[in-house]
């Protein structure tokens, strides 16, 4: 499981928990994140291979975007 923690508005990664086989050759890549302040979108516009663990970035921040979406709809 890999998880992004994002800002209220869902743009700047502020932490990852990552649980399960392979945890510690992933925590890295969130940990330059956080260092470089960056935005989650970078997950989505950076490459990984596939499949691999480390696609799971990907994933989480697709979901946080998604969410993003929804609530500005929401309004």
């Amino acid at each position: 499981m890999l998880k992004i923690v994002c800002d209220a508005e869902g743009r700047k990664v502020l932490g990852v928990m990552i649980v399960g086989e392979g945890a510690t050759e992933l925590i890295h890549i969130g940990q330059m994140a956080i260092l470089a302040q960056a935005d989650v979108d970078l997950f989505v516009e950076s490459v990984f291979n596939f499949p691999t663990l480390a696609e799971a970035y990907r994933v989480a921040a697709l979901s946080i975007i998604g969410q993003r979406t929804s609530n500005r709809q929401a309004y």
